[in-house]
């Protein structure tokens, strides 16, 4: 997943580069409402993607948006600029919609089939840069021209046939995964009910060391007393598929935000610096315990 992520940037940083470059280029013949509608349009979609992106390999919901405000803000600061205020007014109004909903995905198709939906994503990028590109290209040199009408409408829809129905295979045949849709009826009713509380006191330890246990049903231990001020190491062991919310631990009072827990044995440490008690809880925030600091 880290390599597409790499290679999708890698994509968006050539195309959107090179068509900020291109208006840069040609601004004198970018006037006006043809300018305004490409600083708009680069400045969605680079924001769409990049936001997608950071909220798949982030999945801190709060830091993503921020970022992703910011790089769609910039992208569509810069493709307005040669044009004009009202450009650099548009531009960056969509660069920062289109980075929320961006990161607002992204933080939500972590947990389902990341790789081959933020390929799609990428494949609209492609195809909606690649346009923006061709545009810029007919509308200043005049030994380029595209007629539109000849583009069979049949073919485009032919098309989208396709497309869909690829879409529609790789979810019939598994390869795009909803959260719980294959769950047992037992199970989704038993993560519906109440949790029983498993609790462990560490306080009156030097050196406490909690090992805590995955399930479907959330973690156990899911209440932790400590000590304040006394460093706490976590072990925690998931069994369960990389794919789950449960995948991701944080307790956020205590700077632990978006810990991947890879199947296996994860070894983290935290010092509770205040007493009260605080929640520890998956990346979706669906599986919660409590931390009491004492």
């Amino acid at each position: 997943m880290s390599i597409f992520s790499i290679i999708s940037a890698v994509f968006v940083a050539i195309g959107t580069g090179y068509s900020i470059y291109l208006v840069y280029r040609h601004k004198n013949k970018l006037t006006n409402t043809p300018g305004m509608m490409i600083s708009m349009v680069i400045a969605v979609i680079t924001g769409l993607l990049s936001g997608s992106m950071i909220g798949i390999t982030s999945g801190e919901t709060f830091l993503v948006v921020g970022v992703s405000m910011i790089i769609g803000f910039v992208v569509g600061f810069l493709a307005g600029h040669p044009v004009g205020l009202l450009a650099i007014l548009m531009g960056a109004i969509s660069g920062l919609m289109g980075g929320i909903n961006g990161a607002i995905l992204g933080v939500f198709l972590q947990f389902i089939n990341p790789t081959i939906l933020l390929g799609i994503l990428l494949g609209f990028y492609i195809v909606i840069i690649g346009f923006v590109i061709v545009y810029i290209k007919v509308a200043t040199n005049s030994k380029f021209s595209i007629n539109t009408q000849e583009l069979s409408p049949f073919a485009i829809i032919a098309g989208g046939v396709v497309l869909i129905s690829l879409f529609l295979f790789m979810y019939s045949s598994d390869m795009v995964e909803i959260p719980g849709e294959n769950e047992p009826l037992q199970t989704q009713a038993s993560n519906n009910q109440t949790v029983k509380k498993t609790e462990l006191d560490v306080t009156k330890e030097s050196t406490p060391k909690v090992k805590m246990l995955v399930t479907e049903k959330g973690y156990t231990p899911n209440v932790i007393r400590v000590k304040k001020g006394v460093p706490v190491e976590l072990e925690i062991e998931n069994p369960l598929e990389n794919n789950s919310c449960l995948s991701t631990f944080m307790i956020p009072d205590f700077h632990v935000n978006n810990i991947n827990l890879k199947t296996g044995t994860t070894n983290l440490s935290f010092t509770p610096d205040k007493t009260g008690e605080y929640t520890f809880s998956c990346g979706m925030k669906m599986f919660k315990g409590t931390v009491i600091v004492e």
